[in-house]
């Protein structure tokens, strides 16, 4: 049996999309947010590993440290037209918090790209992460 990597609960609402992510582990849960997260704005079958682009992101807690990852996403689409079909992450914990290092692979957004909606931010109201049996799930909303 596959596991689930992550559902899409609500998107019916014109502003944002609810969705729940999976993880065995930490590095497992950031690719499948980076998963739901491309998917969200294109299909991410359809994107090329063109480019690669190393980010390291860190944070006090581990929910701190998805937000960050997301927003780093967002900027990366934002400001350099980057989004990302896979990922590599190494997770480490210090006495200062988590720290990651992702290596990214994806492509530039460009006109031949469909994309399917924009991600604008990560709303923070519904926000939760819970761990059940040795798996992680995190409950986000992105803001279209």
């Amino acid at each position: 049996m596959v596991e689930q990597k992550w559902k899409i609960i609500d998107n019916q609402n014109l502003a944002d999309v609810m969705v729940e992510v999976y993880g065995k582990n930490e590095e497992d849960l950031m690719s499948n947010i980076l998963g739901i997260f491309t998917d969200i704005i294109t299909e991410r079958d359809e994107l090329k590993d063109e480019i690669e682009k190393t980010v390291k992101i860190s944070g006090k807690n581990l929910p701190d440290l998805i937000l960050n990852f997301i927003n780093k996403l967002i900027y990366l689409k934002d400001t350099a037209f980057m989004i990302f079909r896979n990922g590599k992450h190494n997770l480490t914990f210090t006495q200062r918090g988590y720290s990651l290092n992702s290596i990214l692979s994806g492509q530039k957004i460009s006109k031949d790209l469909a994309i399917k909606t924009d991600i604008k931010a990560l709303a923070l109201h519904k926000f939760k992460i819970q761990k059940i049996k040795n798996r992680y799930k995190v409950s986000l909303v992105f803001d279209i």
